[in-house]
């Protein structure tokens, strides 16, 4: 993990994580679920980050706390909406729509590395006991 957009889940200098690669093609990701997936408008790369609609929810189309109306769309079937943790930072399903299930590689199951930091991912991530 890589970048501002999942702050403060994982780091700005990249995180190493571990991902359930039988959850790619979206099977059995669930809303709240963090996911290793090709970036749409960027297809050699990988991202990662929260799952927050599936297909038939409503989801909101703006930032929380922003000026202006509040939109909705229902997420088509076949995709999911995913957004990363820190808003402001994030380059996700607000700027490119829904994400197709095809293009999920894998469901987070813990951030391995730095090591001091390692956690698993169930309901969130949950600190590993040393």
């Amino acid at each position: 993990a890589q970048g501002p957009s999942m702050l403060p889940t994982f780091t700005v200098d990249g995180d190493w994580i571990a991902a359930d690669m039988t959850c790619r093609l979206g099977r059995r990701v669930k809303v709240g679920d963090l996911v290793l997936y090709k970036i749409p408008i960027f297809a050699s790369q990988s991202g990662v980050k929260r799952v927050v609609g599936l297909p038939g929810d409503y989801v909101s189309l703006g930032t929380p706390g922003e000026p202006g109306e509040e939109q909705m769309i229902q997420v088509p079937e076949g995709h999911c909406w995913i957004v990363g943790d820190n808003l402001p930072a994030s380059r996700d399903s607000r700027q490119f729509g829904p994400l197709p299930l095809a293009l999920i590689q894998g469901r987070i199951i813990g951030k391995i590395l730095p090591w001091k930091d390692r956690q698993w991912a169930k309901d969130g991530l949950q600190k590993i006991d040393s």
